[in-house]
């Protein structure tokens, strides 16, 4: 019994040092792999669980809100207060208005409201208030021209080049008065032109344009395009293209009707048009309709530029499948956006004038809030230097010009 006992304790002993062995060797290892069996699937669960739900959410939802967050940080102020106000009717919210209303005065509102100064402009949230929730945006206007290569003296519109047009927005209640100065030069600006040279003036005319340049200080104007410029041909030798030419300015308005976005301007400078600002299409005031092309569908092959404007998502989705759409603000801020202009009034505002009885009791018409910016960008010009304030606004030197021209052959002062 005794040697049966030790020969059964020693096989137990060598068992015992066997599964000792698989423990520390295969056995661990396959604890090892049980743990990663047991850790892996956790991962694949929940990316199994956010795939149907967050990225839909992210990609339908996010983008479209994140650009428009981004622009409403970006100058100039008007178009990120308004932009996301519009349906892609173009006619106005008036709700989000007063949200936005809230929220905006992040910064110097805060504590000075009444004086707030931004790009040389002075904000009032009271007069902000008052202006009518279809004005889109609204600022400063300025029309020139640049004549043809070596033609220093240009006598007619056969020796224009290209036609173009400045706006600088200002805030909704932006305020001009006589000690407002001239036009702040990191004022932001939009750079537009017409091909054609001539504004259209009746609805049988219809114009396309397209943006030169978006986000564009006065100092970088001056600097990179209002400059003239020389250089030289294998053939014709020294060319020389000419300085920009102001010849208006004015104040104007963006605004939104049930169907269709109004750009009205009315003119201060010079103080009374001539022969060269209706040979341009202008009168002392008018009215154009203006559409914004979706670059999703190809222009004329007469039009066509060589590259779209790089719209982001959230912007090409507001034309949906529409060839044109009433223009925003938003769309003419990317270079090689197109437009269209139609002719609609002269020498009145038309409809552009009215909020077509959309507006709030204490608002006013848009037609009086142009007339309030008109008196007051004229008392700004006469305290300065009259109609050569032009100049100064445009970062120009007054010294090489005799004043505005309003005929061909001669500049005349309207100092």
């Amino acid at each position: 019994m005794a040697r049966t006992s030790t020969r059964q304790a020693a096989q137990k002993a060598k068992e015992a040092i066997s599964s000792t062995s698989e423990t520390g060797g295969k056995a661990g290892a396959g604890e090892k792999r049980k743990a990663l069996e047991h850790k892996a699937p956790a991962p694949k669960k929940e990316k199994k669980e956010e795939k149907p739900q967050e990225p839909k959410e992210v990609t339908r939802e996010e983008p479209p809100e994140e650009p428009e967050e981004k622009k409403e940080e970006q100058p100039p102020e008007p178009e990120a207060a308004r932009g996301p106000d519009t349906e892609a009717d173009g006619v106005p919210v008036k709700a989000p208005k007063e949200e936005e209303a809230a929220e905006a005065p992040t910064t110097q509102q805060d504590t000075k409201p009444e004086t707030n100064v931004e790009s040389g402009i002075r904000k009032s949230e009271e007069r902000e208030d008052k202006v009518a929730s279809n004005v889109l945006e609204k600022g400063i206007i300025y029309f020139f021209f640049r004549p043809r290569v070596n033609i220093e003296d240009p006598q007619g519109m056969e020796d224009v080049s290209r036609s173009f047009f400045v706006l600088r927005p200002t805030p909704l209640g932006a305020e001009l008065d006589s000690g407002q100065g001239p036009v702040d030069k990191d004022a932001r600006c939009r750079l537009l032109m017409l091909p054609k040279k001539k504004f259209p003036t009746s609805g049988r005319e219809r114009d396309m344009g397209f943006v030169e340049k978006a986000n564009q200080s006065m100092k970088d104007l001056q600097e990179k395009f209002f400059a003239g410029s020389t250089y030289q041909t294998s053939t014709r030798g020294e060319r020389h293209i000419e300085e920009a030419r102001p010849y208006a300015e004015g104040v104007y308005a963006l605004t939104s009707t049930r169907r269709a976005t109004h750009l009205a301007y009315v003119l201060t400078i010079p103080s009374e048009v001539g022969e060269i600002q209706d040979n341009f299409g202008l009168d002392q005031r008018g009215s154009f309709i203006v559409q914004s092309k979706n670059p999703k569908f190809p222009g004329p092959s007469f039009a066509r530029l060589p590259k779209e404007p790089e719209y982001p998502q959230s912007v090409l989705e507001r034309f949906d499948d529409l060839r044109w759409v009433p223009l925003q603000p938003e769309f003419i801020e990317y270079p090689n956006a197109q437009f269209l202009m139609i002719g609609e009034a002269q020498d009145s505002l038309g409809k552009a004038a009215t909020a077509e009885g959309r507006k709030q009791s204490h608002e006013t018409e848009p037609g009086e809030e142009l007339e309030k910016m008109e008196h007051e960008n004229e008392d700004r010009i006469h305290a300065l230097e009259g109609d050569s304030t032009i100049f100064r606004d445009l970062g120009l030197d007054a010294k090489k010009y005799a004043g505005v021209p309003t005929t061909w052959g001669a500049e005349e002062s309207g100092a």
